[in-house]
């Protein structure tokens, strides 16, 4: 698909959009220090967009559903309005634009995982004592990577947890590719 530079601007800013809502659900849902500096960052990035729908979407067990919602209606209205700004290339019906959102929703969610998995990985290169950055993303990733730990065996200091959650996120992203591989990709 080429995208004229409007389309690719409006494309882009909905992709890091997403990213940050999902990053605020998920460091609610995993009770990310709230009065860190990226916290309250991302808090006050996304709340006048937020706050509205929080009226009618509460948080459900730490679970941020309105950022959520917003994100599935974001990667809904992408195409439609990519579409207005520029030919018309792809002609869908409402219910298949709404299951690309939801399926932009689920991929931002895993190169979510993926981003902060290798930020956390190169900043453990260079560990020189506590670090703000680290210890969030520590919050972040300790509960995804605690159920795998107890599966593998112990190996002393090396931790293989995180490679084989990157290996089964990117797997997971092969196998969608593989049923729906159009969606996916417009996803």
């Amino acid at each position: 698909m080429g995208l004229n530079s409007l389309q690719f601007l409006v494309y882009t800013l909905i992709n890091v959009f997403s990213f940050v809502l999902i990053l605020r659900t998920w460091f609610q849902y995993s009770r990310v220090d709230f009065y860190n500096p990226f916290s309250q960052t991302l808090v006050k990035f996304t709340q006048p967009v937020v706050a509205p729908l929080q009226k009618f979407l509460p948080t459900v067990k730490g679970l941020n559903t309105a950022a959520l919602v917003l994100c599935i209606i974001l990667g809904t209205i992408k195409y439609p309005l990519i579409d207005l700004l520029g030919s018309a290339e792809l002609a869908a019906s409402p219910q298949a634009y709404l299951f690309i959102g939801l399926l932009h929703t689920l991929r931002t969610l895993g190169e979510t995982v993926i981003y902060v998995l290798f930020i956390q990985a190169i900043l453990s290169w260079f560990n020189r004592g506590q670090n703000p950055l680290q210890y969030t993303l520590y919050q972040l990733t300790e509960p995804l990577l605690n159920p795998i730990r107890r599966i593998l065996p112990n190996t002393g200091m090396i931790d293989f947890s995180p490679m084989l959650l990157a290996f089964l996120l990117f797997y997971a992203n092969r196998v969608m590719y593989d049923i729906a591989p159009i969606l996916w990709q417009l996803a």
